[in-house]
């Protein structure tokens, strides 16, 4: 546990469940919908969803008639999930609490297993990916999304430039993000090959964050997942406020407050066995 990272603990994620999907499920939910185009799941098909966060792709599966499991480590969010289903009133997707990197799944059991902007997370990517294939029926179709290169990242540059400008004195952490040890084409195509998977398709699609009030998604962001919570806690208080005042006039360039569009890239994997 003490060689983990925030985000690599599943009770830190449970308990910003709902602030996560308020701050980014606008944007990963335009993954998600690009997953769903790729693989068209249908009716009675069996998916398998893995590290599903606020569960956008597995509702999607669903109501196109899919039979889903949607699964996470962490259990906030997968009772954050079940709520949603309960208010759908869904029967074709069932949650449940697990390790992606040790399913508790048969082998060769679903047509389909998914993992969007989740499995970058696990301590042991490729113990992810493995897991991912050795679920899959003869055939099956498998779908990873990653994120694109930082520099690609509108929001991450903002982050950065906001902490610069307000609190200068301020160490930011230099190790590389647990999510930024797999970003790009080629290394989601490796991760792919490696595991075993065959007819690889790896692309690049735009992610687009559109806030009505950037003042908003700041007060959610600062909470949103757990690498921010302790970097806003080391910033401090008054810091992070000054940041914040910051970030707002970046994104809207110092004019009126205004609808503002925060770009980002993501690396869509699609593959079969």
């Amino acid at each position: 546990m003490n060689n983990l990272s925030p985000d690599q603990i599943p009770e830190k994620w449970g308990d910003i469940a709902s602030a996560y999907g308020d701050a980014f499920e606008k944007l990963t939910s335009q993954f998600a919908d690009d997953v769903i185009s790729r693989l068209s799941p249908k009716t009675g098909e069996s998916v398998l969803d893995v590290a599903a966060g606020t569960g956008s792709f597995s509702l999607a599966a669903a109501r196109l008639g899919a039979d889903v499991l949607a699964t996470d480590f962490a259990e906030g969010m997968v009772e954050h999930i079940q709520n949603r289903i309960d208010k759908a009133l869904m029967n074709n997707i069932k949650t449940k609490v697990m390790d992606g990197q040790a399913l508790d799944v048969d082998d060769a059991s679903y047509d389909m297993s998914v993992s969007i902007v989740g499995l970058i997370f696990f301590p042991d990517i490729d113990k992810g990916f493995a897991e991912l294939r050795r679920v899959l029926k003869p055939g099956g179709r498998c779908a990873v999304v990653c994120w694109d290169h930082p520099e690609n990242f509108d929001m991450m540059k903002l982050l950065q430039q906001s902490i610069a400008i307000a609190a200068p004195d301020f160490e930011v952490p230099t190790q590389t993000p647990v999510w930024a040890r797999m970003v790009g084409e080629q290394a989601l195509e490796e991760r792919f090959q490696q595991a075993g998977f065959n007819k690889v398709e790896v692309c690049t699609i735009d992610g687009l964050l559109t806030l009505d009030s950037v003042e908003d998604f700041w007060s959610v962001f600062i909470a949103s997942s757990p690498p921010m919570i302790s970097l806003f806690a080391a910033l401090g208080k008054e810091n992070t406020e000054r940041a914040g005042k910051v970030f707002v006039e970046l994104a809207t360039d110092n004019h009126q407050k205004q609808m503002v569009t925060l770009a980002s890239k993501a690396c869509v994997g699609v593959a079969y066995v």
